[in-house]
């Protein structure tokens, strides 16, 4: 199983995660101040292959994707 972590601080929601990830495994969500953050959409996430598509896209580094056993 994989634990991905997205940085509020970090995470402006620009959406290329969304883009770049071709499983669907993420969506843009409502965050303080009128503002999006990433997120991965909780019934979906056991799917994920690790390909680092949406940690490598994101250009503000605020996603953390770790391998849980």
């Amino acid at each position: 199983m994989v634990k991905h972590t997205v940085d509020p601080e970090k995470c402006r929601g620009c959406g290329k995660c969304v883009e770049m990830c071709g499983l669907e495994l993420w969506v843009l969500v409502d965050a303080e101040g009128n503002k999006k953050r990433a997120q991965v959409i909780e019934e979906a996430k056991d799917i994920c292959h690790m390909c680092l598509a949406c940690h490598d896209a994101c250009p503000e580094k605020a996603i953390t994707i770790v391998e849980v056993k």
